[in-house]
């Protein structure tokens, strides 16, 4: 692969309302709209709202022209920065939107896949509806006949559906994978895969159950590569980073960021996108862990739901945390 290559994401855009200044929901008079989504750019309504998020990724360069607009309404979700001991909170408002409501049939995946090399999709699509699960696996069979590379990061959302359906899908999907980005809590939730204590304060320092994680998910499933963030959380400000990537029965780990948190939304998106870019530029497994974390830490140093940040910003922060590497 390299910088050339065309990447195509399949998921929901959605209005995302926050209120301001740490407020909740309860207190809230006025609200904050952002456009976001781990995907972020395949069906939208053909209204002014639909006009409004495709905007939101047409100014960073995105391509939109695949996009399909149909349905009648936008999924929104409110998002409720948290604080200390207070966790963010996230109520989600996305019944009978475009994607929830739209038919498999909708997607001519000879004409969507055309010149694409590398294939994006979260576990946050197929649970949206059982069409989209569906249009999911011929999305990544299609794929897979065309020799296209597939991503899938697991991203387990327990208010979108329960372990016991997402296991039913993903176990159909991941086959079809060929990297799989996913945590303890995903892995667990979508798969049944579970080693160490699964506690969010103690992951860098359980991280050899990561790799027994990761090795299971290639045994399993074929998977050539998993990669995972591994944290330390001790508050919603306070956490340790660090990145995961495992392949050809090798674990590679990144150095740990210290982190004091400003806004913890879609820096696992952001992780993906990094990890995707290094291995776009032939980064090897080393530089391309420090790199898919530092795009992921910086995330967390910006509020909404991009990461608006440059290559050279995520470059710096690469490099700094190199010289700190965990040994392995």
């Amino acid at each position: 692969m390299d910088s050339t290559t065309k990447v195509l994401t399949f998921g929901e855009i959605m209005m995302r309302l926050s209120p301001p200044d740490h407020l909740r929901l309860e207190q809230a008079t006025t609200m904050d709209v952002r456009y976001g989504g781990a995907e972020a750019n395949v069906v939208v309504p053909a209204n002014r709202i639909g006009d409004c998020a495709l905007r939101s990724l047409s100014a960073y360069g995105v391509d939109v022209s695949r996009v399909v607009r149909e349905g009648d309404r936008l999924g929104t979700y409110y998002f409720e920065l948290g604080a200390s001991v207070r966790p963010n909170g996230c109520v989600y408002d996305r019944k009978y939107s475009a994607m929830n409501l739209a038919s498999r049939a909708v997607f001519d995946w000879d004409s969507i896949l055309e010149g694409v090399e590398v294939f994006y999709v979260s576990g946050v699509t197929p649970a949206v509806s059982p069409e989209m699960a569906a249009a999911c696996e011929e999305a990544l069979a299609a794929c897979r006949e065309r020799s296209i590379t597939t991503v899938c990061d697991l991203n387990y959302r327990g208010r979108l559906w329960s372990p016991e359906r997402a296991r039913e899908v993903m176990k159909r999907l991941l086959p079809l994978v060929d990297i799989c980005i996913s945590n303890d809590e995903d892995a667990e939730a979508c798969l049944g895969i579970s080693h160490g204590s699964g506690s969010l304060a103690t992951g860098i320092e359980e991280r050899d159950s990561y790799v027994q994680i990761a090795a299971d998910v290639c045994e399993r499933y074929g998977c050539k590569m998993v990669a995972s963030i591994v944290r330390d959380i001790r508050s919603v400000e306070d956490s340790d980073w660090m990145s995961l990537i495992y392949a050809d029965g090798q674990a590679h780990f990144s150095s740990v960021h210290h982190m004091h948190v400003l806004e913890g939304v879609a820096a696992g998106d952001a992780y993906g996108a990094g990890l995707i870019h290094a291995l776009l530029h032939g980064f090897d497994l080393d530089r391309a862990g420090e790199y898919a974390i530092a795009a992921s830490v910086l995330k967390l140093t910006v509020r909404g739901d991009s990461n608006l940040v440059s290559v050279d910003e995520i470059e710096s922060v690469a490099k700094s945390g190199a010289a700190l590497r965990v040994s392995r």
